[in-house]
């Protein structure tokens, strides 16, 4: 957030200044996007609605578009959670970011996709990426298509190294409207988590980019903080912004304790 200091005079009719006056400011209305994780619970609880709505302008679902929660048998889709919630955000005029097409962490998968050969992975998750993004294409604002893939490597492990490219460059052709993010944690964080450095971060970005040259990017930064490292986050930010790819915190929240 940019800072700088405002100077206020206040004027009767005819410009002459008032001495003493009192002068109040309120703010309506945040004036860069800041949001919130919700969940279908919000749906029935209309003083948290009230609460949520009168402070945010932006949101992600917590669990109700990922992949394990649309299609928990193969061929059944459910989206019937997902779309109240975005029709919840858009009667409130509440952006959202499309969370998330797929995971690479092997726990958040759909029970039948372990089964599947190669090949039927390959399909299943073409068919998922056109699916979950056709469908909301036009009413994102972004999306996170591969979430932490920095740490882990389920669908690189069956598929090649070559898999999250090719989601992207497919991602880009079902929705070129939106920036696509790679959502990932400790790349400002923690110095000392070696999987997700910045460079480690840059190096996977430049490899999705030469496959998907074209593609909106956008830089994913889910921003878990213990003890935040200032210095460490700062040198962090301006290495990453270098890029001139916007940034956004996916996920912020800092663990309670006595320095924070």
């Amino acid at each position: 957030v940019r800072k700088a200091k405002v100077r206020i005079q206040a004027i009767d009719k005819q410009g002459n200044p008032l001495s003493n006056a009192t002068i109040t400011i309120q703010q309506n209305k945040p004036g860069f996007p800041i949001g919130c994780a919700i969940n279908k619970n919000i749906l029935t609880n209309t003083p948290y609605q009230k609460w949520f709505t009168s402070r945010f302008t932006v949101t992600t679902f917590e669990n109700e578009m990922k992949w394990y929660s649309t299609e928990v048998s193969p061929g059944h889709e459910d989206y019937t959670s997902a779309d109240a919630l975005l029709s919840f955000a858009k009667q409130h005029n509440i952006a959202v970011r499309g969370h998330n097409v797929l995971w690479d962490d092997p726990k958040y998968q759909p029970g039948w996709l372990y089964s599947l050969s190669p090949a039927e992975l390959s399909n299943a998750v073409h068919k998922r990426i056109v699916s979950v993004m056709s469908r909301y294409k036009g009413q994102l604002i972004a999306w996170d298509v591969v979430n932490e893939n920095l740490h882990f490597w389920f669908f690189e492990s069956k598929l090649g190294d070559q898999a999250t490219p090719n989601f992207y460059r497919l991602a880009h052709a079902v929705d070129w409207s939106v920036p696509l993010f790679l959502n990932e944690y400790n790349t400002i964080e923690d110095s000392r988590d070696g999987a997700a450095t910045p460079a480690k971060y840059l190096q996977k970005l430049r490899q999705i980019q030469g496959l998907t040259r074209n593609a909106k990017m956008g830089i994913g930064l889910e921003s878990h903080f213990g003890t935040p490292n200032l210095a460490y986050m700062r040198a962090s930010l301006d290495t990453l912004g270098a890029t001139g790819l916007p940034i956004w915190l996916t996920e912020l929240d800092v663990l309670s304790g006595p320095n924070q």
